[in-house]
Protein backbone atom coordinates (compact mmCIF):
# COMPACT_ATOMS: atom_id res chain seq x y z
CA UNK A 1 0.00 0.00 0.00
CA UNK A 2 1.20 3.44 -0.75
CA UNK A 3 2.20 5.47 2.59
CA UNK A 4 0.93 9.03 2.30
CA UNK A 5 3.53 11.59 2.86
CA UNK A 6 2.94 13.15 6.00
CA UNK A 7 3.42 9.20 7.24
CA UNK A 8 6.84 8.21 5.27
CA UNK A 9 9.09 9.69 8.01
CA UNK A 10 7.19 8.47 10.95
CA UNK A 11 6.75 4.83 9.56
CA UNK A 12 9.88 4.40 7.62
CA UNK A 13 12.63 6.54 9.09
CA UNK A 14 12.56 7.85 12.72
CA UNK A 15 15.73 8.37 13.53
CA UNK A 16 15.73 11.24 10.87
CA UNK A 17 14.87 14.48 10.77
CA UNK A 18 12.54 14.19 7.31
CA UNK A 19 11.65 16.76 4.83
CA UNK A 20 8.91 16.54 2.48
CA UNK A 21 9.63 17.76 -0.47
CA UNK A 22 7.29 17.89 -4.18
CA UNK A 23 8.74 16.03 -7.31
CA UNK A 24 8.68 17.96 -10.86
CA UNK A 25 8.24 16.07 -14.11
CA UNK A 26 9.73 17.55 -16.86
CA UNK A 27 8.25 17.10 -20.42
CA UNK A 28 11.35 16.13 -22.76
CA UNK A 29 9.33 16.05 -26.15
CA UNK A 30 5.55 16.63 -27.79
CA UNK A 31 4.66 15.42 -31.11
CA UNK A 32 1.07 16.84 -32.27
CA UNK A 33 -1.55 18.94 -30.13
CA UNK A 34 -1.23 18.58 -26.19
CA UNK A 35 -2.14 20.76 -23.80
CA UNK A 36 -1.86 20.95 -19.81
CA UNK A 37 -3.73 22.41 -17.01
CA UNK A 38 -2.00 23.69 -13.77
CA UNK A 39 -5.49 24.61 -12.16
CA UNK A 40 -7.65 22.26 -13.87
CA UNK A 41 -9.61 24.74 -16.04
CA UNK A 42 -6.82 27.20 -17.74
CA UNK A 43 -5.24 24.46 -20.82
CA UNK A 44 -2.39 26.21 -22.28
CA UNK A 45 0.23 24.17 -24.93
CA UNK A 46 2.30 21.80 -23.62
CA UNK A 47 5.38 22.23 -24.78
CA UNK A 48 9.33 20.84 -24.56
CA UNK A 49 11.27 21.93 -21.28
CA UNK A 50 7.82 22.47 -19.62
CA UNK A 51 7.97 21.48 -15.90
CA UNK A 52 4.99 20.84 -13.93
CA UNK A 53 4.44 19.79 -10.40
CA UNK A 54 1.72 17.80 -8.22
CA UNK A 55 -1.83 18.35 -9.10
CA UNK A 56 -1.21 19.27 -13.45
CA UNK A 57 -3.24 17.74 -15.44
CA UNK A 58 -2.02 16.26 -19.33
CA UNK A 59 -3.76 15.91 -22.57
CA UNK A 60 -2.90 14.57 -25.73
CA UNK A 61 -5.02 14.75 -29.11
CA UNK A 62 -6.09 11.90 -31.15
CA UNK A 63 -2.33 11.89 -32.80
CA UNK A 64 -0.04 13.23 -30.01
CA UNK A 65 2.19 11.72 -28.35
CA UNK A 66 4.60 13.22 -24.84
CA UNK A 67 8.13 12.04 -23.58
CA UNK A 68 7.97 12.82 -20.34
CA UNK A 69 10.77 12.42 -16.93
CA UNK A 70 10.79 12.17 -13.36
CA UNK A 71 13.99 12.74 -12.87
CA UNK A 72 13.72 12.52 -8.86
CA UNK A 73 12.29 8.24 -9.50
CA UNK A 74 14.18 7.67 -12.27
CA UNK A 75 11.27 6.99 -14.36
CA UNK A 76 10.18 7.84 -18.12
CA UNK A 77 6.66 7.56 -19.39
CA UNK A 78 4.95 8.00 -22.94
CA UNK A 79 1.96 9.43 -22.83
CA UNK A 80 0.13 8.31 -25.90
CA UNK A 81 -2.91 9.66 -28.11
CA UNK A 82 -6.41 10.66 -26.84
CA UNK A 83 -5.28 10.34 -22.79
CA UNK A 84 -5.66 12.30 -19.88
CA UNK A 85 -2.71 12.10 -17.04
CA UNK A 86 -3.21 13.52 -13.65
CA UNK A 87 0.08 13.60 -11.33
CA UNK A 88 -1.87 13.06 -8.37
CA UNK A 89 1.37 12.50 -5.85
CA UNK A 90 4.78 13.57 -6.57
CA UNK A 91 6.65 13.68 -3.41
CA UNK A 92 10.38 12.93 -2.00
CA UNK A 93 11.04 12.16 1.47
CA UNK A 94 14.59 13.86 2.54
CA UNK A 95 15.15 11.97 5.73
CA UNK A 96 19.59 12.27 6.75
CA UNK A 97 20.83 10.45 3.35
CA UNK A 98 17.84 8.48 2.76
CA UNK A 99 15.49 9.37 0.08
CA UNK A 100 12.34 8.35 -0.57
CA UNK A 101 9.96 8.70 -3.26
CA UNK A 102 5.95 8.54 -3.42
CA UNK A 103 4.41 8.70 -6.82
CA UNK A 104 1.25 8.28 -8.11
CA UNK A 105 -0.60 9.01 -11.94
CA UNK A 106 -4.32 9.09 -12.22
CA UNK A 107 -4.48 7.82 -15.62
CA UNK A 108 -8.16 8.91 -16.67
CA UNK A 109 -8.21 8.35 -20.42
CA UNK A 110 -6.02 6.16 -22.89
CA UNK A 111 -2.91 4.51 -22.37
CA UNK A 112 0.83 5.23 -21.38
CA UNK A 113 4.12 3.24 -21.81
CA UNK A 114 7.23 3.15 -18.93
CA UNK A 115 10.59 2.82 -18.04
CA UNK A 116 10.93 2.34 -14.39
CA UNK A 117 14.35 2.38 -12.98
CA UNK A 118 13.80 -0.22 -9.64
CA UNK A 119 13.36 1.55 -6.53
CA UNK A 120 14.98 1.25 -3.31
CA UNK A 121 12.27 0.00 -0.75
CA UNK A 122 10.08 1.90 0.17
CA UNK A 123 9.87 3.97 -2.37
CA UNK A 124 6.44 3.51 -4.52
CA UNK A 125 5.33 4.40 -8.15
CA UNK A 126 1.58 3.81 -8.62
CA UNK A 127 -0.72 4.49 -11.41
CA UNK A 128 -4.53 4.53 -11.18
CA UNK A 129 -7.15 3.88 -13.76
CA UNK A 130 -11.52 4.04 -13.05
CA UNK A 131 -10.62 0.39 -12.64
CA UNK A 132 -7.81 -0.10 -10.50
CA UNK A 133 -4.27 0.61 -10.07
CA UNK A 134 -0.81 -1.04 -11.15
CA UNK A 135 2.08 -0.49 -9.11
CA UNK A 136 5.46 -0.54 -10.82
CA UNK A 137 7.97 -2.60 -9.46
CA UNK A 138 11.59 -1.91 -11.67
CA UNK A 139 9.97 -2.29 -15.19
CA UNK A 140 9.03 -2.10 -18.59
CA UNK A 141 4.97 -2.00 -19.27
CA UNK A 142 1.55 -0.32 -20.87
CA UNK A 143 -0.91 0.10 -18.96
CA UNK A 144 -4.59 1.61 -20.02
CA UNK A 145 -7.24 3.44 -18.75
CA UNK A 146 -9.05 0.82 -19.56
CA UNK A 147 -7.36 -1.20 -16.84
CA UNK A 148 -5.31 -3.73 -19.15
CA UNK A 149 -1.56 -3.64 -17.99
CA UNK A 150 0.81 -5.34 -20.44
CA UNK A 151 4.46 -5.82 -18.48
CA UNK A 152 7.88 -6.45 -21.56
CA UNK A 153 10.12 -6.34 -18.37
CA UNK A 154 9.99 -6.94 -14.69
CA UNK A 155 6.75 -7.44 -13.17
CA UNK A 156 3.67 -5.26 -12.87
CA UNK A 157 1.25 -5.61 -9.64
CA UNK A 158 -2.13 -4.53 -10.57
CA UNK A 159 -5.54 -4.36 -8.12
CA UNK A 160 -8.71 -4.65 -10.57
CA UNK A 161 -11.63 -2.70 -8.88
CA UNK A 162 -14.84 -3.26 -11.20
CA UNK A 163 -17.86 -4.22 -9.41
CA UNK A 164 -19.04 -7.27 -8.66
CA UNK A 165 -15.48 -8.75 -9.45
CA UNK A 166 -12.15 -7.14 -7.54
CA UNK A 167 -9.22 -8.58 -8.56
CA UNK A 168 -5.44 -8.53 -7.57
CA UNK A 169 -3.23 -10.09 -10.50
CA UNK A 170 0.94 -10.26 -10.60
CA UNK A 171 1.48 -9.71 -13.91
CA UNK A 172 5.40 -10.79 -15.28
CA UNK A 173 7.25 -9.98 -18.27
CA UNK A 174 5.45 -11.36 -21.22
CA UNK A 175 1.97 -11.39 -20.12
CA UNK A 176 -0.76 -9.14 -19.80
CA UNK A 177 -3.63 -8.94 -17.76
CA UNK A 178 -7.49 -8.49 -19.52
CA UNK A 179 -10.03 -6.40 -17.04
CA UNK A 180 -12.79 -8.37 -19.18
CA UNK A 181 -11.55 -11.87 -18.27
CA UNK A 182 -9.86 -10.78 -14.35
CA UNK A 183 -6.78 -13.20 -16.10
CA UNK A 184 -3.64 -13.02 -17.20
CA UNK A 185 -2.30 -14.65 -19.98
CA UNK A 186 0.66 -14.61 -22.41
CA UNK A 187 0.82 -11.79 -25.15
CA UNK A 188 0.18 -12.12 -28.35
CA UNK A 189 2.94 -11.60 -30.47
CA UNK A 190 0.81 -9.15 -33.06
CA UNK A 191 0.46 -7.30 -29.96
CA UNK A 192 3.71 -6.61 -28.93
CA UNK A 193 5.14 -5.41 -32.28
CA UNK A 194 1.74 -2.99 -32.25
CA UNK A 195 3.66 -0.84 -29.63
CA UNK A 196 7.09 -1.12 -30.09
CA UNK A 197 7.93 2.08 -31.47
CA UNK A 198 6.55 3.72 -28.39
CA UNK A 199 8.43 1.22 -26.56
CA UNK A 200 12.04 1.64 -28.10
CA UNK A 201 11.00 5.65 -27.79
CA UNK A 202 10.77 5.01 -23.97
CA UNK A 203 13.55 3.18 -23.83
CA UNK A 204 15.75 6.09 -25.60
CA UNK A 205 14.86 8.51 -23.01
CA UNK A 206 15.38 6.09 -19.65
CA UNK A 207 19.04 5.68 -21.17
CA UNK A 208 19.71 9.48 -21.55
CA UNK A 209 18.27 9.69 -18.26
CA UNK A 210 20.73 7.47 -17.00
CA UNK A 211 20.20 8.09 -13.12
CA UNK A 212 21.85 6.11 -10.11
CA UNK A 213 24.39 3.91 -12.34
CA UNK A 214 23.75 1.37 -14.89
CA UNK A 215 20.30 1.76 -16.07
CA UNK A 216 17.29 -0.72 -16.20
CA UNK A 217 17.62 -1.24 -19.50
CA UNK A 218 21.15 -2.10 -19.83
CA UNK A 219 21.96 -4.00 -17.48
CA UNK A 220 18.76 -6.03 -17.19
CA UNK A 221 20.75 -9.50 -16.37
CA UNK A 222 22.87 -8.59 -13.89
CA UNK A 223 24.39 -11.75 -13.12
CA UNK A 224 24.51 -11.44 -9.72
CA UNK A 225 22.47 -14.88 -9.14
CA UNK A 226 18.72 -13.82 -7.88
CA UNK A 227 20.50 -10.88 -6.01
CA UNK A 228 18.46 -7.53 -7.43
CA UNK A 229 19.82 -3.77 -8.20
CA UNK A 230 17.98 -1.53 -6.67
CA UNK A 231 18.86 1.65 -8.04
CA UNK A 232 17.43 4.57 -6.27
CA UNK A 233 18.16 8.12 -8.46
CA UNK A 234 19.92 9.57 -5.21
CA UNK A 235 21.64 6.50 -3.76
CA UNK A 236 22.87 4.16 -6.38
CA UNK A 237 23.10 0.49 -6.18
CA UNK A 238 21.01 -1.30 -3.39
CA UNK A 239 21.62 -4.64 -2.91
CA UNK A 240 18.30 -6.48 -2.03
CA UNK A 241 17.91 -10.11 -1.65
CA UNK A 242 14.23 -10.63 -1.25
CA UNK A 243 14.05 -12.42 -4.89
CA UNK A 244 12.00 -10.53 -6.58
CA UNK A 245 11.02 -11.97 -9.94
CA UNK A 246 11.94 -8.42 -11.43
CA UNK A 247 15.02 -9.51 -12.83
CA UNK A 248 14.08 -13.22 -13.66
CA UNK A 249 11.28 -12.93 -15.70
CA UNK A 250 12.52 -12.14 -19.18
CA UNK A 251 16.03 -12.01 -20.30
CA UNK A 252 15.63 -10.86 -24.49
CA UNK A 253 17.08 -7.86 -25.30
CA UNK A 254 15.52 -7.62 -28.99
CA UNK A 255 13.81 -4.66 -30.11
CA UNK A 256 10.45 -6.14 -30.57
CA UNK A 257 9.40 -5.57 -27.23
CA UNK A 258 6.76 -3.62 -27.79
CA UNK A 259 3.02 -4.18 -27.03
CA UNK A 260 -0.80 -3.11 -27.18
CA UNK A 261 -2.50 -5.73 -25.65
CA UNK A 262 -4.91 -2.88 -24.54
CA UNK A 263 -5.72 -0.69 -27.92
CA UNK A 264 -7.54 -3.87 -28.74
CA UNK A 265 -9.65 -4.31 -25.37
CA UNK A 266 -11.05 -0.41 -25.50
Amino acid sequence: MILASGMFAAVCLPAFASEVQSGELSVKSVQGNATCSRDDSTWAPLVPGMVLGKGAELKTGPDATADLEFEYSGTVIRLRPDSVLELARMDEVVAGENVITDTRLNLKAGSLIGSQRKLAKPSTFAITTPNGSATIRGTEYLVTSAGVVTCFRGEVAFNSSRPGSPTSAEVPAGFSFNPATGQVAATASANLLSSSHDMQAVRGNSDKLGTGGDGFNRDYCDGDHGHDHDVSPHKGHHHDHDHDHDDHNDHNHGDDHGGDYGDNHH
